[in-house]
């Protein structure tokens, strides 16, 4: 039997799951997360995937949220969700299949309407083999509307690890697409949804990467991956993933639900 690569961090949340918010407890800002990299989870090239370093990376989010309790469960009390508004990774190189991973993560700051959240990827051999960066909205369930997080949430300011450094570029506008190199349709199912009833984050990254031929993942490895979230997708919605070539391995991928653009992605190969 295979071991589940979640295992740790679900004992972890079971922990961290309580119902009364004791603003008391000041757990250590940055947390440490580890992953077991099993079959399931590699491509053919038998290493993990974009995909799969995303959803770990969410995952130790979520966790680490919930243990200082601002997380999913603590916050729909108030009829709040956490809304991923942009994502930047950058890779090395992927872990190997039955390699151990750990996952750091930290606030590095906290703004009126936003909180930006880092990672480290660090390997099996103590390798740090990349970093991340992502940015949130706390978003009101009725109005749609994002909100006030430290008027609302003044907690969450004394978990700010403002100097550990996450060494990658901050993220920077994302065009749209000119000149589309190839085209790609698909309709949003109920495989694409999640708990906030609008197309999955990760799901956007599995049907930007999707555009490419396989030759390019035998050659190359995704190096920097970027993306913006500029509206929601729904069930049901018939998308169109439009490609752009620029210089040195760089494509602009722009998802669109008939004229409107819901995302856009920067993806570097190397």
């Amino acid at each position: 039997m295979t071991r589940n690569p979640l295992k740790n961090l679900k004992g972890i949340a079971g922990q961290a799951r309580n119902d009364k918010i004791n603003y008391n407890i000041m757990l250590p800002k940055v947390g440490y997360f580890k992953f077991h990299i099993e079959s399931y989870v590699c491509d053919f090239t038998e290493k993990a995937t974009i995909t799969v370093m995303t959803r770990f990376m969410l995952d130790a989010a979520s966790i680490h949220a919930q243990q200082r309790e601002f997380g999913y469960e603590h916050i729909l009390k108030d009829n709040v969700v956490w809304v991923l508004s942009r994502l930047s990774i950058q890779m090395d190189e992927y872990p190997d299949h039955n390699q151990d991973l750990t996952v750091e993560t930290w606030i590095e700051t906290v703004s009126r309407f936003f909180t930006q959240r880092c990672f480290c990827f660090i390997n099996q051999s103590g390798k740090i083999i990349g970093y991340a960066r992502t940015i949130w909205a706390a978003l009101d369930m009725q109005t749609r509307r994002p909100i006030d997080i430290p008027a609302w949430r003044p907690d969450m300011l004394q978990y700010v690890e403002s100097e550990k450094q996450c060494p990658i570029e901050k993220m920077s506008k994302i065009p749209p697409v000119e000149g589309v190199e190839s085209s790609m349709g698909y309709t949003v199912r109920y495989s694409d949804i999640d708990i906030n009833k609008h197309l999955n984050s990760v799901k956007y990254i599995e049907h930007a990467i999707n555009i490419f031929d396989l030759d390019i993942f035998r050659e190359k490895i995704i190096h920097k991956f970027e993306m913006v979230f500029l509206a929601e997708g729904m069930y049901g919605d018939k998308l169109k993933l439009h490609k752009q070539n620029l210089p040195e391995n760089e494509y602009i991928i722009d998802t669109k639900n008939g004229e409107e653009s819901i995302c856009r992605c920067r993806i570097i190969w190397k």
